[in-house]
């Protein structure tokens, strides 16, 4: 088994590395929270391959400490830098985060000379051991977990799928008496990959940098997609809601530019459902803050429906879909066109539920394609359009062509485009906003 350094203060991070490096690539990860005790390790014990090490922990300038230390060396290990750092690019493999676990994984392997084929022809025992602390993160878990039993090499059932951890298991793993318990095999990765949300959604984002901040927000959408179709609205729901709406709502607030905001959701590969909700909390914002008749109030609703307007799909593929035509020619099963054809009615009635809701989301929800009662999509406007859903749409169709075109967005072309598509005087006025906007 390959042992590889990590250098990560943040003891969550840590953890979130160290499970999927194990699992994935058969790492036996060291981990410390200063660049002194990686070098201490590397001088009693020769031939470590790789560090994984945060670009800077505090003050300390922690992977250029690193790199100065193995440059001395005769074989030096490779080095994975997680953030931003001034190290030269040709001698370090520079990652924003080691938050989106598939680019880790992938740096990981490359570094150390693991194939894909190597990855899943690794042998793997039928009991999957992790750590047991990671499970204090979760209050529930997707997979069976077993512990072993005392000198013997049968297991019993610890935890049952999906049931809430009862509270004499989680007094055990508090204190400590199992350092290690185990899921079949078969059920690892399903595990790993609720457990990276589960730990994202956990996070606090002032300990983050810009580029974790982002991911963060990406998989705690994904763990809430996941327990909303589950769970639906209740209060395990709300609350991650709310926490995540807050942190995207602050990143959309803070980003100077709109091409900043695209360059770097770009950089760190979020998927289309986070990106085109994450862009469109800027783009709704900035016209409700330049129109007459804007308030902030307006404004945070603007964001609460951009954070739930697609909350009822299921994938990218889904959120791509921007009209009867898209919906009709795209490669989907009969059951899946009519989930995209309701999933805004499906949001609004979700939304019904949502304690203290903004007044009128319902509303602008069902109404965010054109259509009065959420279901399919519409060109033509009716009078009965509340003139924020006319922001909204204009908004949504504004941001689905920035992120189609990417860095050659032209938007005097998109502006001329929207003017003849939605030639009435309540489009046209807030179209003149929307040419104002940074990009």
């Amino acid at each position: 088994m390959n042992t590889t350094l990590l250098v990560e203060k943040n003891t969550q991070l840590g953890d979130f590395y160290s499970l999927n490096l194990h699992t994935w690539v058969g790492c036996d990860v060291k981990s410390f929270p200063e660049a002194k005790f990686a070098i201490e390790y590397l001088q009693q014990n020769p031939g470590i391959k790789l560090i994984i090490s945060r670009a800077k922990i505090n003050s300390e300038k922690t992977a250029e400490a690193l790199a100065d230390y193995i440059s001395s060396m005769a074989t030096p290990p490779k080095l994975i830098v997680l953030g931003q750092s001034s190290l030269d690019k040709k001698q370090v493999t520079h990652l924003p985060t080691g938050l989106d676990a598939k680019l880790l994984v992938q740096a990981t392997a490359k570094n150390l000379g693991v194939t894909a084929q190597d990855m899943a022809n690794k042998v793997v025992p039928e009991y999957f051991p992790i750590p047991s602390k990671l499970l204090l993160v979760i209050n529930k878990s997707i997979s069976n977990i077993y512990k072993q039993k005392e000198d013997s090499e049968n297991y019993d059932l610890f935890f049952e799928k999906d049931k809430v951890f009862s509270s004499t298991g989680v007094k055990d793993l508090k204190e400590g008496h199992f350092d290690t318990l185990y899921l079949q095999r078969d059920e690892r990765l399903k595990f790993v990959n609720t457990y990276n949300r589960e730990v994202a959604a956990s996070l606090e984002h002032n300990t983050l940098n810009e580029d974790e901040q982002i991911k963060a927000s990406e998989l705690t959408n994904e763990l809430l997609q996941q327990r909303i179709a589950t769970l639906g609205i209740n209060s395990e729901t709300i609350k991650l809601a709310q926490k995540n709406l807050i942190d995207m709502g602050k990143t959309a607030k803070k980003t100077p530019s709109l091409m900043n905001l695209l360059k770097r959701l770009m950089s760190n590969k979020t998927g289309y459902l986070f990106k085109h909700s994450q862009i469109l909390m800027f783009v709704a914002t900035h016209l409700m803050e330049q129109l007459d008749w804007g308030t902030p109030e307006q404004s945070d609703k603007l964001r609460f429906i951009a954070f739930f307007h697609d909350i009822a799909l299921e994938d990218d593929i889904q959120a791509q879909i921007h009209s009867e035509e898209d919906l009709k020619n795209a490669q989907l099963p009969a059951e899946k066109k009519e989930l995209v054809k309701a999933h805004a009615q499906l949001a609004a009635v979700l939304i019904s539920k949502y304690p203290n809701a903004p007044i009128g989301a319902e509303t602008i929800l069902k109404q965010h394609h054109g259509t009065v009662n959420g279901l399919g999509f519409s060109d033509h406007f009716s009078q009965n359009i509340s003139p924020m859903a006319i922001v909204f749409i204009l908004s949504e169709d504004f941001v689905d062509e920035l992120i189609t075109v990417g860095k050659d967005f032209d938007i005097k072309r998109k502006i001329a485009q929207m003017r003849e598509k939605y030639s009435t005087q309540r489009f046209q006025k807030i179209i003149n906003v929307l040419e104002s906007i940074a990009l």
